[in-house]
């Protein structure tokens, strides 16, 4: 699934383009990925400018001229990018924006984990993320308030978007393997530097995945080709048995919160 790295990749590459752009036709094939009270009747930024493109999290937001905004989640196999517009169809694209002569707007996703949100403005915006924690790019000070008290894993926690808005699978494994912490360590035995050390850790991972445009592996993909190339300098993700980078030792692994999680028995306590 696309964490903030790959989203901001995503944000990145169309920001670029939808700044410089009107909205000039809309195409929606299925109306079960949008969600919104007026969908149908504001037909999704037609005939407005995107003003601005915002991330929080893994969440993508289109600001339009005419204040309404449109939220874009990528779930597990979404993908949302500018294409050619002569680029055949691909299955399951389900909108279309057309830009104008030459390119378009596209969100793909089989498996339709993923969605598009129609905001009638930017006060509904707000309050939608204001329910997300501090964004995974932005942590520092008390960020770690919502969990250190919880009894749950680390790694539960860090998966809680309501926690810290932004971090997954891989990159909650690979700030733990940074901070020196174990997965399964309840919140309640981090203390206040070990916290202060995984949000540095956090930040870290993810500025450095951001530069490396993301982490390819299974489903994500921009549609205009590019992949990331982060996945080549994992620590632990996907490394179940295979020597640890620092110590050598083999890569422990097991279920927490439901996901496989890799961790190093002598690095991380």
């Amino acid at each position: 699934m696309p964490e903030l790295p790959e989203v901001e990749a995503v944000a990145r590459e169309v920001r670029s383009a939808l700044l410089r752009s009107s909205i000039i036709d809309v195409h929606v094939r299925r109306w079960d990925v949008v969600t919104g009270a007026a969908r149908r009747r504001e037909r999704l930024l037609l005939g407005s400018g995107v003003r601005e493109v915002l991330r929080r999290g893994k969440q993508l937001a289109l600001c339009g001229h005419d204040d309404a905004v449109i939220v874009v989640q990528l779930g597990m196999t979404g993908a949302f990018g500018i294409v050619a517009a002569s680029a055949p169809i691909e299955p399951h694209t389900h909108v279309t924006w057309r830009l104008d002569r030459s390119r378009e707007l596209r969100f793909v996703d089989p498996r339709r984990f993923g969605g598009i949100t129609w905001l009638k403005d930017r006060h509904e915006l707000v309050d939608r993320w204001s329910r997300l924690g501090p964004d995974a790019l932005d942590l520092h000070g008390d960020w770690s308030a919502r969990v250190a008290a919880s009894r749950r894993a680390i790694k539960a926690a860090l998966l809680d978007q309501h926690a810290v808005a932004g971090v997954g699978n891989i990159y909650a494994d690979e700030a733990l393997a940074l901070a020196g912490i174990r997965p399964q360590r309840a919140c309640t035995r981090v203390a206040r530097h070990e916290f202060d050390a995984l949000g540095h850790a956090i930040g870290s991972i993810m500025r450095s995945a951001i530069a490396g445009g993301g982490s390819t592996i299974r489903t994500y993909r921009r549609l205009s080709g590019e992949t990331g190339a982060f996945q080549a300098s994992l620590r632990v993700y996907g490394r179940a048995g295979e020597p640890c980078r620092v110590c050598s030792r083999t890569l422990q692994s097991e279920l927490v919160a439901g996901r496989t999680t890799v961790w190093c028995d002598a690095c991380q306590r």
